[in-house]
């Protein structure tokens, strides 16, 4: 999250755009987007000097000095954390007489630094990706408002698809409430997250008995609320939220949040992956095309990002194809993950050649605003092209049902809910194309680390050619494919290529094989313990209900590390630690159903390493674009993008996740587990599990 203005420092660990005299720029993984330390000093200062002027004010209302034990009262409890403005919170006492023995050294100042701990605490709990320092940020723009800043946050992510009253945001709200008055050190948090909750509901009642009401009888009125004990609502306290001044400052944000921006952005595209990898028929999928789809299935192209993924991946098998590719139940995590890194710099080096003059952070923002849709993202797509499918008039009317127009249709959603990122997308509008699509195919893909990018620039400038309208409809009705479906396809891209090993020089063959022989050890756990797991849902008959499609997720260190000294003599452990258990995504189709039904259904499970016990095992819906999602903190620790239930209960979740957060503020540990995850997103390069694809006899 860096400053617009000139002044602001940033610290650069990456090397930025390269080939800066040619009409190619190729953006790299950077830190830039780090604040100095000074800076970060400076704005907390500012903020608890805002909060401080709070409680000052509050003082000469409340004339605290009354009493020792209303003093007492106030400097104790009277937190400025809840549901309504600070200036509000800290002027009303919900708990008359509850704080009667409280030192008279507790000192104004001390409170204003424990309700900014607290409000930091909510917003980082709440929102993944979100450090302590762009936490109080968002605070100063929102005058310290907690919800107005949460608001701000949805509105700067570009999240049309949140919900504060979905499974997955009451959950965490409630949790986020409950850290922020532990971690202010309020001396009943249980109680005085209760109080809000129900309070929820009746918010505008609050207000008039705050606004028309003498001090001294505030409290017995807000009993006379409490006393029905109302059910919670927290979207009531979220739209009230948008009628106070602060909210205002959303069309005008003074900071751009890159680094959290393209995180949410990532979640995104790991959604595109999921669903490509449902479309897929089962066969083909765990034969070749794991390994195609890895090495060069990106989410840019002509088409809607599913529909790329797919002809990206189906080309590659056809021009560089293995001739003895392995059979996998498992797409390698670690692969995944960096498949959906490539795509993303991919998206934004095809934007950057394109429009020079747009910053990366407003490249971003227009693949946020477009679902990191290009055709939609660049306003000058179509032109670039002789021919385009979109003339046919069969095909528009399908396109006009599908990703394209749900996209376009996000687009203009922006205007209102986020005016930020639709500023960007306005000034795209206004700009001229730098360069042709080719040009920028190549740049993306050079980005990407494609194999051979120039040859696939050729391919995506005139697949559309290729492709024809039968193919095309296949593409964009969303149905499973089938396994004639694929084929056909790639009859279009057909190549006389002869298929070609990968290989490995002589001095690698040791290391490379005991590489390999790790990651066939993790996949054939993994697939055993998900396995045992699907063969406890029968059907009538006594038979498996599942068919496994793919495991398409895991995260085998979830708990804290053990140290174990005899793993270190296990030529198929990396690591001296273990883990207790393992959080697993995989897809599976149902035998029972008609083929048409048959789409793959995704699932969450949560394994124990060492026992056979009963695992948890349950459905999860694929997560909706730019939405809320259920956290994990020892998954968000590995980068692992792991799909979550919302309702049952699993390690690193509610109280144990609320732990670990409240431990790693007190120790300032937050921001670099947001640093570690980001590296881990980031790393471009090779990993362990792409020997799974080399052939050991293949010597050089």
């Amino acid at each position: 999250m860096s400053s617009k203005t000139p002044s602001t420092a940033a610290k650069s660990g990456g090397a930025g755009t390269s080939n800066r005299n040619s009409l190619s720029r190729v953006i790299r993984p950077e830190s830039r987007f780090i604040p100095y330390r000074a800076e970060q000093i400076e704005e907390r200062t500012r903020l608890l000097s805002m909060i401080d002027t709070f409680y000052r004010e509050a003082c000469d209302m409340l004339v605290v000095e009354a009493t020792p034990a209303t003093r007492g009262r106030f400097l104790d409890a009277g937190v400025c954390i809840g549901l309504l403005d600070p200036n509000t919170l800290v002027t009303s006492d919900l708990h008359p007489g509850l704080m009667d023995n409280v030192s008279e050294d507790t000192k104004p100042g001390e409170m204003a630094k424990r309700s900014l701990d607290g409000l930091v605490a909510f917003l980082i709990y709440f929102f993944s990706y979100l450090a302590g320092w762009e936490a109080v940020r968002y605070l100063l723009v929102a005058d310290a408002d907690l919800l107005v800043a949460a608001r701000l946050i949805v509105a700067d992510r570009g999240m049309m698809g949140f919900s504060v009253m979905s499974l997955a945001s009451v959950a965490a709200f409630e949790a986020a409430l409950r850290l922020a008055a532990q971690v202010a050190k309020h001396s009943q948090p249980e109680r005085l997250v209760s109080v809000w909750m129900s309070l929820s509901s009746q918010l505008q009642q609050v207000l008039s008995f705050l606004s028309v009401m003498q001090t001294q009888t505030q409290g017995m009125n807000i009993q006379m609320l409490l006393g029905g004990r109302s059910l919670p609502d927290p979207g009531k306290a979220w739209n009230l939220a948008a009628s106070r001044p602060p909210h205002s400052n959303i069309a005008d944000m003074p900071y751009e949040a890159t680094r959290s921006l393209r995180m949410a952005l990532l979640d995104t595209i790991r959604i595109f992956y999921l669903r490509a990898l449902a479309r897929l028929p089962r066969a083909e999928l765990r034969t070749r095309y794991h390994r195609s789809m890895l090495m060069a299935g990106y989410c840019y192209g002509p088409f809607d990002p599913v529909s790329n993924i797919i002809v990206n991946m189906i080309w590659y098998d056809v021009m560089f194809a293995a001739p003895h590719p392995p059979v996998l139940d498992m797409i390698g995590p670690k692969s995944l993950t960096r498949l959906e890194s490539r795509s993303f710099y991919g998206l934004a080096s095809f934007l950057q050649t394109r429009y020079h003059d747009l910053s990366e952070h407003q490249l971003v923002q227009c693949l946020v605003a477009s679902c990191a849709h290009l055709s939609v993202a660049d306003p000058n797509f179509d032109v670039a092209f002789a021919y385009h499918p979109f003339v046919d008039p069969n095909i528009s009317a399908a396109a006009s049902a599908g990703a394209k127009m749900e996209a376009i249709r996000r687009q203009q959603e922006c205007r209102t809910s986020a005016p930020g990122i639709y500023d960007a997308v306005s000034k795209m509008e206004k700009q001229r194309p730098c360069s042709s699509a080719k040009e920028a195919y190549e740049a993306a893909a050079t980005a990407a680390w494609h194999p051979n990018p120039e040859a696939h620039a050729a391919f995506l400038s005139s697949v559309d050619v290729m492709l024809n309208g039968p193919a095309f409809l296949l593409l964009q009705n969303g149905d499973q494919l089938t396994s004639e479906n694929v084929q056909f396809i790639a009859s279009l891209l057909s190549s006389n290529q002869k298929p070609t090993p990968e290989q490995i020089k002589k001095r690698y063959r040791v290391p490379a094989l005991e590489a390999k022989m790790r990651s066939e050890a993790k996949q054939r756990r993994i697939a055993k313990k998900v396995k045992g797991a699907l063969d406890k849902y029968l059907l009538r008959d006594g038979e498996p209900m599942y068919d496994l499609h793919i495991i398409c997720g895991a995260n085998e260190s979830i708990g804290s590390p053990e140290y174990c000294a005899d793993v270190l003599d296990d030529l198929l452990s990396s690591s001296p630690c273990k883990f207790r258990y393992s959080h697993v995504n995989f897809l599976v189709t149902q035998k029972d159903s008609s083929s048409a039904e048959r789409y793959p259904l995704l699932f969450f499970a949560e394994f124990d390493n060492e026992e056979e016990g009963e695992p948890l095992c349950c459905l999860v819906d694929v997560p909706t674009p730019f939405a809320e999602h259920v956290r994990c903190l020892y998954c968000e620790a590995q980068g692992t993008k792991i799909v979550h239930p919302a309702l049952e209960k699993f390690h690193g979740k509610e109280r144990e996740l609320e732990r670990e957060f409240e431990e790693a503020i007190s120790k300032d540990r937050h921001d670099r587990l947001i640093c570690t995850n980001e590296y881990a997103v980031q790393h471009l390069c090779g990993v362990e599990e792409d020997f799974m694809y080399i052939d050991i006899r293949c010597i050089s």
